[in-house]
């Protein structure tokens, strides 16, 4: 069911996401995505409200007149037909905000995108494990290294990592986690058919593909670069993130907006330290001393400070990540590389004897903790790639 009560089969029909397709080109000052969320809770379907009278839309009580004057005057110029069309024609895909496949992390931000566009292959599970890694366009050769390194292991472990496609560090970004044999999407401020920097058309044709990824944009198919879009999608990076990793950024950076939109989304925010004298580590360095960010040295940081877990791949396969809960994740958290007895963690877990067993069972199973002689329990060190 959507959230209104409509059947999804219903609601989603060509004319459905054809006038999804209309809002998003009115969105602006009077319409943005709160009235359009607004005027969808009312009506049920936005093919009736596009269809509304003035009457109808001044009935409602969330528009005001020269608002709706506007709308139905800049109406009659839109062929909503025309537009899936069009999207269609370029192999994009078009999710309206409240569609099924549209990623549930960005929906809950709070001004997501109407619609989101994907050029390749995106699921819902692709995005589960989800991790923002960005950066300078410059980065020192300490930069690149990990930029690459952390998003390859991050992607061996199971997750994500999405970027914004730049040359620099988000660039090494996507390239490590293809190199990791996992997922990326890069995050556009242009159409997604439209491959900005062009110097990264290998990177777009191996994304745009379905193989490795993704990318995607709020933007129009055949929207142009701007400079002001390109602020506006860093809240994309971090909206479909779980965690955001900053590499290097200077003091004035970008990567510095999209760390505190992330802080801002309840996002956990990650930063790699790096030398007082070295202009692109200021910026970083001064998310770790402000406490905005945890200091980032590898990618366990990040797994650990999520409570994700890899199970072990067995046989060169990309594992899955694994998310605890309950009184799994309390035990996981008990247990380091150091093996721990089974009566420290009745003393310090709280469970009885019959309960703790059980738990230990579950994440033996699931690969994040080794049974040593002796009563003796440790975190799995295979579950970890990159040790």
């Amino acid at each position: 069911m959507s959230p209104c009560g409509t059947n999804a089969d219903d609601l989603w029909t060509d004319e459905e996401q054809a006038h999804w397709l209309a809002f998003d080109q009115l969105s602006g000052p009077g319409l943005g995505v709160q009235r359009v969320k607004l005027l969808y809770d009312r009506m049920l379907t936005l093919t009736a409200a596009w269809t509304a009278s003035r009457d109808q839309l001044r009935s409602l009580g969330i528009i005001n007149l020269d608002v709706i004057d506007a709308f139905i005057e800049k109406r009659k110029a839109i062929d909503p037909a025309a537009l899936l069309e069009q999207v269609r024609k370029q192999n994009v895909q078009a999710y309206p905000l409240y569609h099924p496949l549209y990623p549930m992390r960005l929906r809950e931000i709070h001004d997501p995108p109407i619609i989101l566009y994907i050029n390749g292959r995106l699921t819902p599970d692709d995005m589960l494990y989800a991790v923002g890694v960005v950066g300078t366009r410059r980065p020192s050769s300490y930069g690149q290294k990990f930029s690459k390194e952390i998003s390859k292991n991050l992607a061996m472990a199971g997750a994500t990592v999405v970027s914004g496609m730049a040359v620099g560090v988000d660039s090494l970004a996507h390239w490590g986690a293809i190199e990791g044999g996992g997922k990326t999407v890069a995050v556009l401020g242009c159409g997604p058919d439209v491959c900005y920097p062009s110097s990264n058309r290998p990177l777009f044709k191996a994304l745009t593909s379905g193989e490795h990824g993704a990318v995607v944009s709020e933007f129009f198919p055949g929207t142009k670069p701007e400079p002001w879009r390109f602020p506006a999608r860093n809240r994309i990076i971090s909206g479909l993130s779980k965690g955001l990793a900053v590499i290097e950024a200077g003091e004035t950076s970008g990567s510095l907006i999209t760390a505190k939109l992330a802080f801002e989304q309840n996002r956990e925010v990650f930063a790699l330290p790096g030398r007082v004298d070295n202009p692109m580590s200021r910026g970083t360095n001064k998310l770790i001393g402000s406490h905005t960010a945890h200091v980032l040295t590898s990618h366990e940081d990040i797994l650990n400070e999520l409570r994700w877990a890899s199970a072990p791949s067995g046989g060169g396969q990309v594992p899955m990540m694994v998310e605890l809960y309950g009184k799994e994740k309390d035990v996981f958290e008990l247990i380091s590389s150091e093996p721990v007895h089974f009566d420290h963690l009745i003393e310090r877990s709280g469970l009885q004897t019959g309960e703790l067993s059980a738990t230990l069972t579950m994440l033996e199973l699931a690969g994040m903790v080794e049974r040593l002689p002796g009563d003796w329990y440790s975190r799995q060190t295979t579950s970890y790639m990159g040790k």
